[in-house]
């Protein structure tokens, strides 16, 4: 199998000298890389998840032991056994990303590199003294999230697995559900019942004019709703 990280043959951008060993893999017609005791969550199987989701730091679509090192503004992506792109880390274009282990379901406001590259999940990422600052897991186009403890970001406490919601145009939201007016809204939410936590909450991501993460009851009543501005939600490929 061949050892680059990307699927092109072609490198581009700049391309300079470095070394950062990896474990390529293919799943269900799937590449991807493990570097360390890292690898991307959504790659993993439910056993390996129930097995790495007690031992982890908590880092969003990402399974490591190790602690990561801070981002710093230039960082070094691997292409193949002794070359890795340099790139510029942007975090004015950010990437809202989500992952859930089966015991927490985790969100950040991500910060990106752009490269036209195409990289495989797992590719490491590390700073200029070879340490490793994350592994690529997601992007929007040409732009590659970049999971780290930087940016806004949390965790809700539940097993259940993300749900997506698209919102449109819509004016009014709450949890899942659409409304046109605020009178609307307001006969829904007095209609339910108080909140039960008999069986685990929904976490949904809210994707529209106004990015959101919340966490819904099983009956519907509303948790946790929280804003997310200045962040890209949609159009997001996990690798």
């Amino acid at each position: 199998m061949s050892q680059r990280t990307v699927l092109n043959e072609q490198y581009k951008g700049l391309v300079e000298r470095m070394s950062v060993p990896v474990k390529l893999h293919e799943r269900e017609g799937r590449r991807y890389a493990t570097c360390a005791s890292l690898v991307p969550i959504h790659c993993c199987t439910a056993e390996q998840k129930a097995e790495l989701s007690v031992s982890t730091h908590h880092y969003c679509d990402v399974f490591t032991e190790q602690v990561l090192a801070h981002l710093a503004e230039l960082a070094y992506v691997r292409l193949d056994v002794d070359t890795a792109e340099k790139v510029f880390l942007n975090r004015t274009k950010r990437i809202l990303i989500v992952s859930s282990d089966g015991k927490l379901a985790q969100w950040r406001c991500a910060p990106t590199f752009e490269s036209a590259n195409n990289y495989i999940a797992g590719a490491p990422i590390v700073n200029k003294d070879g340490s490793i600052v994350s592994i690529v897991t997601a992007k929007r186009g040409n732009h590659y999230a970049v999971s780290n403890a930087e940016g806004e970001g949390g965790y809700f406490d539940t097993s259940r697995p993300w749900e997506i919601i698209d919102t449109g145009d819509a004016k009014f939201v709450y949890a899942d559900k659409t409304f046109s007016t605020r009178e609307e809204l307001r006969e829904y939410i007095n209609s339910l019942p108080p909140a039960s936590l008999s069986s685990p909450p929904r976490p949904l991501l809210i994707r529209g004019n106004s990015p959101r993460v919340a966490l819904v009851a099983e009956n519907g009543r509303q948790l946790v709703h929280i804003y997310l501005s200045g962040v890209l939600a949609d159009d997001v490929q996990y690798l």
